[in-house]
């Protein structure tokens, strides 16, 4: 029964799409979201619905996110940002009904940007974590997967709230992107039970292009996670992207250090992922993780997947998760997701 529950709820989506896109009378562009006039607001967002089947666990079905994007820009140097989200909006099990029950409303971001001139942009508010490249557009439109490699959120906070300065720095015929931020308050930032986050940190992002289809990036952070304040965590990442005409490779690796009074543990966690043109909107997607565990063994993960997108605004993914040592971080199993762009 969930299956045919799944199957009309994303032939709903579809056609909604489908009629929001074909309304070119309405002002309104399917991927590029809606302006308010002359007031400078943009809205937009996206959904997320995927479904899950991992070993002897029931399948389960799930409105996994839904985000809605408000901007503000009238070309002066002040501009805003928020992204408000609900996740497992909806949600099914095998042999059980559709709830609300397991929803959780998530304010994702909201920051305010100062743009000092062409190169410095002052940015203060929640904001993403600049560690790697996954943490900074890990929107499910934006990714090849359903599934998250371990290495983009288990060792640090997916969020930071406070102060960043950021831009460019020129050099030679390129240029450096540079982050510099520091969090020192939960106020926009509550304690969540499933992921760790800060009490403090502070850190940076580079990121260099040696060509215009490769780039590398490097990052450091030290920081304190909430409930864990006697312990200081020192974070170091690489990060590698490259791009040639459709295919792509994308790699990160992050070592963490953690201090306490007694005890001082290390982690190192990594991932390469590989994407492959197979027609002209579907791609095969490969990627291999390992991961240091407290505690445990090092797991390690292999996905393979496919991925169908017909335009920039709409993925369908379908994904085989399976590895070794991985069942608490990264358990097997088949994933499946349909995402829009609105």
């Amino acid at each position: 029964m969930p299956n045919i529950q799944l199957a009309w709820l994303i032939a709903l989506l579809t056609y909604s799409v489908q009629v929001l896109a074909d309304d070119s009378g309405s002002g309104y562009q399917l991927g590029r979201g809606y302006t308010l006039g002359d007031s400078g607001i943009h809205l937009g967002g996206y959904a997320n619905a995927q479904m899950h089947s991992q070993g002897p666990s029931p399948t389960g079905f799930s409105l996994e996110d839904l985000s809605l994007f408000v901007s503000w820009d009238n070309g002066s140097k002040l501009r805003y940002f928020s992204e408000t989200e609900v996740e497992d909006g909806l949600s099914i099990k095998e042999g059980q009904s559709l709830t609300t029950g397991l929803a959780k409303f998530r304010l994702e971001r909201l920051y305010l940007d100062y743009l000092v001139n062409d190169n410095v942009t002052l940015r203060t508010g929640k904001f993403l974590t600049p560690i790697g490249q996954w943490n900074l557009m890990h929107a499910s439109p934006l990714v090849w997967t359903s599934t998250r490699p371990v290495a983009t959120n288990n060792l640090f906070a997916e969020h930071a709230t406070g102060i960043m300065l950021q831009g460019v720095i020129p050099l030679s015929e390129r240029s450096i992107e540079y982050s510099v931020y520091s969090d020192y308050t939960s106020s926009l930032d509550p304690k969540r039970g499933d992921a760790p986050n800060f009490d403090n940190a502070q850190g940076l992002r580079l990121r260099y292009s040696l060509y215009d289809n490769l780039q590398i990036g490097f990052s450091y952070a030290d920081f304190a996670l909430m409930g864990d304040t006697n312990s200081r965590n020192h974070l170091t990442g690489l990060d590698l992207a490259w791009s040639y005409q459709r295919f792509a490779i994308n790699s990160e690796i992050v070592y963490r250090d953690s201090n306490s009074l007694s005890v001082s543990q290390h982690a190192w966690q990594g991932y390469i992922q590989g994407v492959s043109p197979l027609t002209e909107s579907l791609y095969a997607v490969g990627r291999y993780e390992f991961f240091d565990q407290a505690q445990q063994q090092t797991g390690e993960a292999e996905v393979l997947g496919l991925a169908y997108r017909p335009t920039p605004s709409l993925v369908m993914k379908v994904e085989y998760r399976l590895g070794k040592h991985n069942r608490q971080l990264a358990p097997d199993g088949l994933f499946a997701s349909f995402t829009v762009l609105f």
